[in-house]
Formats: structure tokens, sequence, C-alpha cells
């Protein structure tokens, strides 16, 4: 019987596919971790590895203070 994925990467795969459809545009900011916490009804803690997942996706791209931001596509 195959297994669910862990919640963090349900999370980040759902944000990739708003961001290859274009509902998050390039340059957009994501919502906070505690947004998307609540978004998706998950812990601060996994809204926050989905939010790693997907910078190691390089889809995403944070800067200091402000926030995280969809990345140019390529």
């Amino acid at each position: 019987m195959p297994t669910r994925p862990p919640h963090y990467r349900r999370v980040a795969d759902d944000i990739e596919a708003k961001i290859r459809s274009g509902e998050y545009a390039s340059g957009q900011q994501l919502p906070s971790v505690s947004e998307i916490g609540e978004l998706y009804n998950v812990a601060r803690s996994t809204a926050y590895r989905a939010v790693k997942e997907l910078h190691a996706r390089n889809l995403i791209y944070g800067q200091q203070g402000q926030g995280v931001f969809v990345a140019e596509p390529g």
C-alpha cells in the first residue's frame, strides 16, 4: 500500500503547482510561514519545512526582513 507524502511535501507541492500555473507570479511575495500554516491547517514547523523545500527546489528566495518571493523561472 503506497504511503502518503509528509504534510510539508504536500504543502510544498501545492504551492509549487500554484507557482507553475501563474497563480503566484515571479517576484510576488508568498504568504508568511504563519499564514501558510493557517491556510493549509498545519503546524508552523510544517509550513517552515514546506518553505525550505520550495527553496531547495529553487522556486523561491528570501530577502532578510522582507519575506519570501517567487523566483524567476529558469
